[in-house]
């Protein structure tokens, strides 16, 4: 488990002042690494992942604005799609 770099993740879309929703591309991911989405986000409500081998669709565990990758990534491309209230950055 690490902590993913901001050159491990890339904002592909962003929506919402006041409720938020947000697309990242991660790449590199394992199971259990996290990644923190503030100042997008100043809190997350819900999130999910699916990896670019298609061997994981799951929920991220949410832990105020740090997501935590589920069970099943092994050095995988990832896209997590995160609902929540928007932080300071618009």
């Amino acid at each position: 488990m690490a902590v993913l770099t901001s050159a491990q993740a890339k904002l592909c879309f962003q929506d919402g002042a006041c409720g938020r929703t947000a697309l990242y591309a991660l790449k590199n991911v394992n199971a259990g690494d996290t990644f923190d989405v503030a100042p997008i986000f100043s809190k997350i409500n819900r999130g999910g992942i699916v990896s670019d081998t298609g061997t994981t669709i799951g929920a991220v565990t949410i832990s105020g604005t740090v997501i935590t990758i589920p069970a099943g990534p092994a050095t995988d491309g990832i896209w997590a799609l995160l609902v929540g209230i928007a932080g300071d950055q618009s």
